[in-house]
């Protein structure tokens, strides 16, 4: 369970970066707080893995697919969708406590 703990530290680090990158020029006073969405983000880190992965879901599923996951994730922003990510692994990777069931 501590992958999942390591895990959850490392999303959540990456979350914490992209929402420090997107407030920053609201914080400098250079502009409005505008979230940069994590299909935006993809496409300036790489381009070409996200046409190649928009190319084989439309090809393997349906195009339809690929609508599906651009609107249910790919269209909020980066720090929120890492922020998930990082909550949900945190808690598959939480301490479980133990139940002794044998005692009376």
């Amino acid at each position: 369970m501590a992958v999942f703990r390591f895990f959850s530290a490392l999303l959540a680090l990456i979350a914490i970066v992209a929402m420090v990158s997107d407030a920053t020029p609201w914080l400098a006073g250079s502009g409005p707080f505008v979230p940069t969405s994590f299909e935006t983000q993809w496409e300036r880190i790489s381009p070409n893995s996200l046409k190649s992965a928009r190319d084989s879901l439309s090809s393997s599923l349906s195009p339809a697919a690929w609508r599906i996951l651009e609107a249910a994730v790919l269209q909020f922003p980066t720090w929120g969708v890492f922020g998930v990510l990082a909550t949900l692994c945190g808690y598959a990777g939480r301490r479980r406590r133990r139940v002794n069931v044998y005692v009376n």
